[in-house]
């Protein structure tokens, strides 16, 4: 079995990031590993760096943590049909999920090659040392959190293991391993600062912020059943709620970390330099614009239409319809203020922070010209803006254009992923902001959804939501009932970490809103009627009144959850791929083993739905 073989013997070790002095030392390969002998300090870190190479997860220089969300109804590819966004697809032979399995495998790999090395010198090393090690502990760590939220129960290494244990190599229960995590987390984290100097290395914040998820995650699974028929178990999730509150909490009291007022700049690269991104960017995934440069295509694919290529990722209605009004009220509710002929008038800040929409101006830096265009759904032209504020008429290659079937109108439903993606400072098709995968805002709706779970409901908790919703100008929270609670901070994870690292991935199947989430096709920008050769109408100019989606019977899964319903008026609406309502099964809860992996070790048991 190919890849549990490689987490066996181990992997050579790559070099380490760019050099810089924010970034993580960048040396040449030494004897230290060409001996595999992790016996002083200098050795270990350079095991370190080359393990820090496996956070990558990338696909085609496309940091693959960003694409979960878009396997939910919050995002689509522009070949959902054939994606495994829309579950048409044979999942056991899926690249995706073979992928996966095998990044993350590689990367636990590399981990135990470095910690079993060292295990013989413990008693000699350094203090620094040690603290490597202890990073190199949480990243694998971070590799089997992935590992155990994509499958369940999966092999759980920790060591090289002989030939004879090699074909007897079983699924470790998933509780097994988040019970290990959850304790090597603990251990590591008491060897660790609470906040690094250097970008794209873990610290106490990100050890203890990973258990709290960990934690979390388990404590939603006891109480809501794993995967398709998992069993419910309301005293282990208590447990394990009490964990994550208790170590959010932690974190909250003692690290030092902070929210940034200004929301945009946790996602450029300019804006991750300044201290204050720095207090709640806890962890990302490192690159470089220095001499050794390190970069991604996450924005070449996403508004790559600036540039005259290609967009690949969008966000869909839905996402678009659980941003609250500025108010505080959801869209439907008496009072709220919504006009569906200027839907995105008074809303979230983070609405307009996070998506762009009809009208917008899209910001982007195309081989070092910056480029300012009007978002146009309903016009072959469009505006354009030069640096003086001066503006021309432009072909709206969106519209128009050769690839427009690969663009926000046609491809997608009318919108474009912003966040990550306001900026001028660096070139659209090689950024270097760092991809992040945890910020001190997770911490604190952690913290609030654990209490919630406990019904342990106090001032810690408002204080928690609260925190983070007037950062982003949205009024404070009063409420005091645990479902209405429950309500607003599972609405605060998607709005407030929307596309970011595919935490709603994983909010879905932890809450099981899978079936609702997918009960109708994915709808966008509102059609146009009487477009002749000349003739040009704004689509939302012939919105009417009654075209506000529903959100269910009060009180139902689907109220609460806040997932609209358009099936009212979604004739008008532009729609996204015919085969949809999903024909949702609760197996999809959990990735099958790949049957490549079954294949080699054939006693490799599947999981629920998948076959035997």
């Amino acid at each position: 079995m190919k890849l549990i073989k490689k987490t066996i013997i181990g992997l050579s070790l790559l070099a380490g990031f760019a050099s810089c002095e924010d970034y993580l030392d960048k040396e040449p390969l030494s004897e230290y590993l060409s001996s595999n002998f992790y016996n002083n300090e200098a050795a270990i870190k350079q095991g370190t760096n080359g393990v820090y190479q496996g956070m990558y997860m990338e696909s085609s220089l496309l940091p693959f943590c960003t694409l979960y969300d878009m396997y939910t109804p919050m995002g689509i590819e522009r070949s959902d049909n054939s994606s495994i966004g829309v579950g048409n697809i044979q999942l056991e032979s899926s690249f995706v999920v073979e992928g996966q399995w095998a990044r993350f495998y590689t990367g636990v790999a590399r981990c135990n090659n470095v910690l079993e090395g060292s295990a013989p010198y413990l008693g000699e090393l350094s203090d620094k040392a040690k603290q490597y090690l202890a990073e190199v502990k949480v990243v694998r760590a971070m590799h089997y959190h992935y590992l155990i939220s994509l499958y369940g129960d999966v092999p759980y290494f920790t060591k090289s293991v002989t030939e004879e244990e090699q074909k007897s190599i079983a699924r470790t229960p998933w509780n097994e391993i988040a019970d290990n995590l959850i304790q090597d987390l603990d251990d590591a984290s008491a060897f660790l600062p609470w906040q690094t100097n250097e970008l794209g290395r873990v610290d106490k914040s990100f050890a203890l912020g990973l258990k709290a998820r960990i934690a979390l995650y388990a404590g939603s699974w006891h109480k809501e059943g794993f995967g398709k028929s998992g069993i419910k178990d309301a005293a282990k999730a208590a447990v394990y709620f009490d964990i994550a509150a208790k170590t959010a909490q932690k974190i909250i009291a003692e690290s030092g970390r902070s929210l940034n007022p200004n929301f945009n700049d946790l996602f450029t690269r300019a804006g991750q330099l300044t201290a204050a991104s720095k207090k709640e960017n806890i962890l990302g995934i490192a690159y470089s614009d220095q001499a050794s440069r390190k970069y991604h295509y996450q924005s070449f694919g996403e508004i790559a239409r600036t540039a005259g290529g290609q967009s690949g990722r969008f966000p869909t209605q839905l996402l678009v319809d659980t941003y609250e009004m500025a108010n505080g009220k959801r869209i439907d509710e008496p009072g709220s203020g919504y006009d569906p002929k200027n839907p995105f008038a008074n809303r979230d800040p983070r609405l307009k922070m996070s998506i762009y929409t009809h009208k917008d101006r899209i910001i982007s830096n195309n081989g070092g010209v910056k480029l300012n265009i009007v978002m146009e759904l309903y016009n072959p032209q469009t505006l354009s803006y030069d640096a003086l504020g001066n503006s021309k008429l432009i072909s709206n290659l969106d519209y128009t254009g050769s690839v427009a079937q690969f663009g926000y109108i046609q491809s997608g439903v009318g919108y474009l992923w912003k966040k990550y993606n306001f900026f001028d400072d660096e070139i659209v098709s090689e950024p270097t902001y760092n991809i992040l995968l945890m910020r001190y805002a997770e911490i604190l709706l952690m913290y609030a959804e654990a209490k919630i779970e406990l019904n342990q409901i106090d001032g810690s908790v408002r204080s928690a939501i609260n925190e983070v919703r007037t950062r982003a100008g949205m009024p404070s929270t009063t409420l005091t009932d645990p479902i209405k609670l429950r309500q607003l901070v599972r609405r605060e994870r998607k709005v407030e970490l929307a596309r970011e690292s595919g935490l709603h991935f994983f909010d879905m199947r932890r809450w099981r809103t899978g079936a609702l989430e997918n009960a109708e096709k994915t709808y966008g920008f509102p059609i146009a009627t009487g477009v002749t050769a000349t003739n040009f109408p704004d689509g939302y100019t012939q919105v009417t009144p009654d075209m506000v989606p529903s959100y269910g019977a009060a009180g139902s899964a689907r109220d609460l959850n806040d997932l609209a319903l358009y099936a009212a008026y979604g004739s008008k609406l532009r729609q996204r791929d015919a085969d949809r309502p999903k024909n949702w099964d609760d197996k999809f809860y959990l990735w099958p083993i790949p049957q490549t992996e079954r294949n080699k070790a054939p006693w490799l048991t599947q999981n629920e739905g998948y076959g035997q």
